[in-house]
């Protein structure tokens, strides 16, 4: 039976099997995460809490050296809650779950609208396709290269006074690390959102055009919400969204 032709029930049931799909791909991502959880924890979720950790290496070579506040030793992490250590593993497991299966999910939803498209439909479908899961892994990248760092960095050089240490709380740490990776690479699919949300008459590129000021006021808002009170990080987390804004104009045109 052809696509066109299946009733309303049937689209319902192919559906069905597609998401259990998704929801098994997620599933052994969180396994996979939860099998290998010293690499996972020890290589990748604490590595931003090492003082030899890529970035901040980067900037020190980029600073000449010169001054020594770029996160100088590892940041003191401890656990003050009594499931903190196994609340912060299931988090870890559940984002992890999630960005190893993206991929697969979107391949999932792939194959669900392929057979109601036409051949030169199929191919551009295609390249959304992959688009996407381009501009999500550029997101995660940015948020666990870039923005996790600089928070962290952030967070330890800020003191009200010189008597005080930092000492930082475990799941606050990890809920940073997952904010910032997760929330970027959301961030990251806006180019898409915009060309289906004009594609379905929402929005166009007059519109983005017009309300471009309103826009950047949202942008520099979420920036804020998505990093501390910082002008550095607000701005350094904005500027991706503002060029991918940009873009979206240029994607969003008929």
């Amino acid at each position: 039976m052809s696509f066109s032709k299946m009733s309303f029930m049937s689209h319902i049931e192919v559906l069905r099997k597609h998401i259990i799909r998704s929801l098994f791909s997620l599933f052994l991502g969180m396994t996979a995460v939860m099998l290998n959880k010293e690499l996972f924890f020890d290589k990748i979720i604490l590595a931003p809490a090492k003082s030899k950790f890529v970035t901040y290496r980067f900037f020190r070579m980029i600073d000449k050296g010169k001054k020594n506040f770029i996160l100088p030793e590892d940041l003191h992490l401890q656990n003050r809650r009594l499931f903190g250590q196994f609340n912060a593993y299931i988090g870890v497991c559940l984002t992890g779950g999630i960005i190893l299966s993206f991929p697969y999910i979107m391949y999932e939803f792939w194959r669900f609208i392929k057979p109601g498209l036409s051949k030169k439909e199929k191919s551009f479908f295609l390249k959304i396709f992959i688009t996407t899961s381009l501009l999500f892994l550029f997101g995660i990248l940015f948020g666990y290269f870039v923005l996790s760092p600089m928070t962290i960095q952030f967070a330890y050089v800020f003191k009200v006074s010189p008597i005080l240490k930092n000492v930082f709380d475990l799941s606050d740490y990890v809920n940073t690390i997952i904010q910032s990776t997760l929330s970027m690479g959301l961030t990251f699919l806006l180019p898409i959102f915009v060309y289906f949300f004009t594609k379905i008459g929402l929005i166009n590129q007059n519109f983005l055009r017009t309300y471009r000021k309103h826009a950047f006021l949202v942008i520099l808002i979420i920036s804020a919400a998505l990093t501390p009170g910082d002008a550095l990080n607000m701005f350094l987390a904005a500027i991706p969204i503002l060029l991918l804004y940009e873009l979206s104009i240029n994607v969003s045109y008929n």
